[in-house]
């Protein structure tokens, strides 16, 4: 029988445990929490939502080398899709997993100040006896003691790009006691984040997680940012920014590009996986998207629409419409609202709506109208209609109520 690893896990009850480890970290900046429950944490979990987008992914990426770099840290970074073919080419890809580390681990509370003299195991015909030998004249009760199982070993979880717990999918819906028992480091720039971690670090200003992903790194040790990390930093900034063509993309982001360009980062490797070679079924999903390309220059609106053969005939997915629409849009100049109108295999339709920029400001409103879903700065809803015909008609009218009025 696999002998369980087994905590003697402080001298107090786990909620007394945490409580003075919360305390301790609120005391410090935030960059400076996360260094240092780092730097107290072995073995570590880093995760991705199972809908990730690249910048959280290479933000991962990053944060394990760096962790890599510390003796005797052991870290394993988690993503619960397998690693997209454009992504392979990062440094330390090779190593993520689908699943986390399952080691089943027991944690034993003592309250008082009683201090351990000795642990020793007893084998036991079909299983382990521990005996905790305490120093002669202390005094311990069965109501002093508690005692935790779990089947996850890691001291801290670190999250990536995730609005709240429940886009971690499986893994946290079979382990949410390991979720709440243990310290939970949310690293996010969206402004849906639901702020679910011991610690949030939550930057809604910047271009990307890539950029708080840096900062956390330089609170550990600036010297851990070699040529692999700089890449993968790079590779999340040039994602989330669209090539620094988006209209959110930060000065700052421009500043640390060439500071990472200094620390060596492979910059062409980058942009030939990222922007200048498209997958095949990318490709023909989106010659598709722009053989039925529509407009009304009135209100600079354009749109097309694709269905599910389309998807399958090209080999790609619903997965990848967001991709299609971001490229639609980057060979699209001056347009104040275009969308993608998909047709699934069971005929009901969605709209996949991307903001111009003089509509950018006002994004959460339009959101709340339409009574959409954002991800990835893209607008997601549904049209009930009959027939792809009612649903195109409803589509457009329903984005053209949220266009800047033109009078003539």
């Amino acid at each position: 029988m696999a002998t369980p690893y087994i905590s003697t896990y402080a001298l107090f009850p786990l909620f007394q445990v945490r409580d003075r480890m919360k305390r301790f970290l609120m005391s410090l900046p935030e960059t400076k929490q996360v260094a240092a429950l780092l730097t107290k944490s072995s073995p570590v979990l880093l995760l991705v939502p199972e809908k990730h987008s690249i910048d959280a992914f290479s933000s991962m990426m990053a944060l394990s080398l760096a962790l890599s770099k510390e003796p005797g840290k052991e870290v394993h970074a988690v993503s619960p899709m397998h690693v997209p073919q454009e992504l392979q080419f990062l440094p330390g890809s090779s190593q993520v997993k689908t699943s986390p580390q399952m080691r089943p681990g027991i944690i034993i509370d003592i309250a008082g100040t009683a201090q351990l003299a000795d642990v020793r195991p007893q084998e036991l015909k079909g299983g382990t006896r521990i005996h905790l030998l305490l120093h002669e004249g202390a005094e311990i009760t069965a109501d002093l003691v508690e005692t935790h199982v779990r089947q996850l070993p890691y001291d801290c979880v670190v999250i990536f790009g995730a609005s709240d717990l429940a886009e971690v999918g499986d893994l946290f819906t079979n382990h949410a006691d390991f979720f709440y028992n243990t310290p939970v480091i949310n690293i996010d720039n969206k402004p849906t984040n639901e702020h679910f971690g011991t610690i949030n670090v939550v930057d809604i200003t910047a271009s990307s997680i890539s950029e708080i992903t840096h900062e956390l790194i330089l609170a550990l040790n600036a010297e851990y940012i070699d040529s692999d990390v700089a890449t993968s930093l790079y590779a999340g900034i040039v994602s989330a920014t669209e090539s620094f063509q988006k209209p959110s993309t930060t000065p700052h982001a421009f500043q640390l590009s060439a500071e990472l360009m200094d620390k060596d980062a492979r910059t062409d490797t980058v942009i030939q996986h990222l922007v200048k070679t498209k997958p095949l079924p990318l490709l023909k999903l989106a010659g598709r998207t722009y053989a039925r390309l529509r407009n009304d220059e009135h209100g600079q609106l354009f749109w097309s629409i694709l269905r599910d053969l389309d998807c399958k005939e090209s080999a790609a997915s619903q997965e990848d419409i967001p991709a299609v629409m971001r490229e639609l849009t980057n060979n699209i100049s001056g347009y104040n609202a275009a969308f993608i109108l998909y047709e699934n295999a069971e005929k009901q339709y969605s709209v996949h709506l991307s903001l111009g920029k003089g509509l950018t400001k006002r994004s959460k409103e339009i959101q709340e109208q339409l009574i959409a879903k954002k991800e990835n700065s893209i607008l997601t809803f549904s049209v009930p209609a009959s027939s792809l015909t009612e649903a195109e008609e409803k589509a457009v009218q329903q984005v053209r109520s949220i266009l800047p009025i033109v009078r003539g």
